[in-house]
């Protein structure tokens, strides 16, 4: 499609989850870019409200690389660092764009990973570092406090039938071993503890799917692979299991083989020849280990202490960062207008011909809340057109 040029049109960063998924690859072309995966024109793209960029990060996701295990990041400080480095040299090259709202969206564990930016982005405005305009951040789906998701999954589990009462306290038992490593602050240990309680979900339920809990034993789109592959993953460690659930059944074959040929010629001489598109995504997530379980509410309470926008919206199927587990970080907010955001009027909005509720809305000063009804955790991929509507809401252009 074709997009007039409009120096009033915001700038829309999108940013993957995993660790260890990509941007251009997933979430261009699966859930919101200009093409889908047969490269025809998306009907709802977000371009039609937005220009967009997609980067590859922590390094090593997509098509972005390292050539030493050294410059993989461990962290989201480090994340965030490196993500500021795109940063001055994108605004530097482009500045057409500095003046333009410049916002943050992203999806699961790119919540972390947008949180920290945005922070050391207004840090570098308000010092006159860099010159650019974060109009907002928007946290779609996000593992933003991990034991909030982790303690509410045996509740929700149990109000829509997958587990008995039994089961409900053989969940939360396991639930409360993983409380007591963080309190701890044992975090390596404590990631274990959650990729073994996601495998006991799995035994629980008879393989839920951690993306739309209307699906069951691989049947949605993003688990397939990983269910197919179930038997045989049973003798891997805790931590190839995890990568495979939630990142290697990303990475499809149709999508490799489409990023590895014709968007790899698009490309050109930009990519060194012995760089595959995502085959560094599990040193990525491996190296990420240690910060799994480590929450980051805090740094989007600074957002919102110093007036940056932050939105939050939730797909109402989502198992992995289920809406029960974001109100409950949403209250560790020590952010002055917390109280008169929870309480805040939650209103509904619906299809242009009201014949359809599409979710509910809530927000008070800089802080939003979106409730998306009939979406999982990928939100753009399972509602294009109430996705797209929201992001018309955030920008302002609805």
């Amino acid at each position: 499609m074709t997009v007039k040029s409009d120096p009033t049109r915001p700038l829309i960063l999108w940013l993957q989850g995993g660790p260890g998924s990509d941007s251009t690859g997933f979430g261009n072309i699966e859930e919101l870019g200009p093409k889908d995966i047969n490269l025809q024109d998306r009907n709802n793209t977000w371009l039609q409200v937005a220009d967009l960029v997609f980067v590859d990060n922590p390094v090593g996701a997509g098509f972005s690389y390292v050539d030493s295990n050294s410059a993989f990041t461990t962290n989201v400080k480090q994340i965030g660092q490196d993500l500021m480095a795109w940063a001055k040299a994108f605004f530097k090259k482009h500045p057409e764009y500095q003046t333009r709202d410049f916002y943050i969206f992203c999806e699961s564990y790119g919540g972390k990973m947008s949180a920290e930016f945005g922070k050391q982005l207004q840090d570098a405005i308000d010092d006159g570092s860099i010159k650019a305009k974060l109009a907002g951040v928007a946290l779609g789906d996000s593992w933003i406090s991990s034991m909030d998701f982790v303690n509410t999954w045996p509740e929700y589990l149990y109000s829509v039938s997958y587990l008995d009462g039994k089961q409900l306290d053989t969940a939360n038992s396991k639930a409360a071993e993983c409380q007591k490593l963080v309190d701890n602050k044992k975090w390596y240990d404590a990631t274990t503890c959650w990729g073994q309680m996601e495998d006991l979900i799995g035994q629980l339920t008879a393989g839920v799917s951690w993306y739309n809990i209307l699906k069951s034993g691989g049947t949605d789109d993003w688990s397939k692979k990983f269910s197919l592959k179930s038997n045989k993953l049973r003798k891997f460690s805790v931590k190839q299991r995890t990568f495979d659930r939630h990142i290697g059944h990303l990475q499809s074959d149709a999508l490799n083989d489409l990023m590895n040929g014709k968007i790899r010629q698009k490309f050109g001489s930009t990519i060194p020849a012995n760089i595959r598109f995502g085959a560094q995504s599990s040193a990525v997530f491996n190296q990420q280990w240690g910060d799994f379980m480590t929450p980051n509410y805090d740094t989007v309470d600074n957002l919102l202490k110093r007036g940056v926008n932050v939105t939050v919206f939730n797909g109402q199927l989502d198992l992995i960062c289920n809406t029960l587990g974001v109100e409950l970080w949403l209250k560790r907010l020590q952010w002055e207008h917390r109280d008169e955001f929870l309480n805040s009027a939650k209103t509904s909005f619906s299809s242009p011909d009201q014949s359809q509720v599409w979710g509910f809305q809530k927000g008070f000063k800089n802080l939003k809340f979106f409730y998306i009804l009939r979406a999982g955790h990928m939100v753009a991929h399972d509602v294009p057109w109430p996705a797209l509507e929201v992001v018309k809401k955030i920008t302002g252009k609805a």
